[in-house]
């Protein structure tokens, strides 16, 4: 019988603090652009495998706990995963890791939390905060079991790099957790396969132009990746000349791709 597995994207994309702190340009990244992120590559993860899946909480907004809850338990949904990022205090710090949470006594949610926590830590590498216990809402009023998990902490540079601004962790994050998935439920795990691409014929040699004045040079969002990991080492000195070195740089990334400078 196929299975119904419930997908829960954690927080709405406005939803107040949910969010790192300020970098040093004035940026702040929301938990929802790596939650929803992760939930769609799960969902088409978990599709292959044949499941079915149910996505209580789609869009941006911030859908009612109650709601999400009700809307698997009306499906008679067999399995509830939240995907979450954390966080610790209001700066940055040196917390980090992965954590898996169930609800306690619910020994289904406990067994199905060990799994799939296990295969995240195999899978990313970070750092093991183990499997936990909480009264959250999600856990508690779900009629199956139900797995809240914490995928590293938006408070913490070096996770917050790989939660928002690393395509490859987000990956890796929605392949493990469908691993896990299938390994509760017995199901073989199905590989994404990737077609090679054809070669294209090499281009006829030209001399390189000079971009014109005025037109960017540079994506936003590969500006924007770079000037996050110079925030790190901002964030790592307290030499004010180095500082305004990077702020200079970071400002030359914006012009570069078309943006603004701060």
């Amino acid at each position: 019988m196929v299975k119904l597995i419930a997908i829960d994207d954690g927080h709405g994309l406005e939803t107040p603090g949910k969010r790192t702190p300020s970098l040093p340009d004035g940026t702040v990244m929301r938990e929802n652009e790596f939650n929803r992120a992760v939930a769609a590559q799960l969902d088409v993860h978990l599709k292959r495998c044949g499941f079915q899946t149910l996505l209580v909480a789609p869009g941006d907004t911030d859908i009612p706990l109650g709601n999400r809850t009700n809307t698997a338990n009306k499906a008679k949904a067999d399995f509830y995963i939240s995907i979450h990022a954390n966080a610790y205090g209001d700066g940055w710090n040196n917390v980090r890791g992965i954590e898996t949470y169930h609800y306690p006594g619910k020994i289904s949610g406990q067994q199905a939390a060990k799994i799939i926590h296990n295969q995240l830590i195999q899978g990313t590498g970070l750092p093991n905060r183990g499997v936990k216990e909480a009264n959250f809402h999600v856990l508690r009023e779900t009629t199956m079991p139900a797995v809240l998990v914490e995928h590293g902490f938006m408070t913490n540079m070096e996770d917050a790099l790989l939660l928002l601004l690393s395509e490859a962790y987000r990956a890796e994050c929605a392949v493990e957790l469908a691993k896990g998935i299938c390994q509760l439920f017995g199901v073989a795990y199905i590989p994404l396969v990737v077609a090679e691409p054809k070669p294209e014929p090499e281009p006829p040699v030209t001399e390189p132009n000079e971009p014109e004045e005025g037109i960017a040079s540079l994506s936003v969002e590969d500006a924007n990746k770079i000037i996050a990991f110079l925030s790190a080492s901002y964030m790592a000195t307290t030499n004010k000349e180095a500082r305004k070195e990077f702020n200079r740089l970071a400002n030359e990334l914006r012009k570069a791709s078309g943006q603004k400078p701060k």
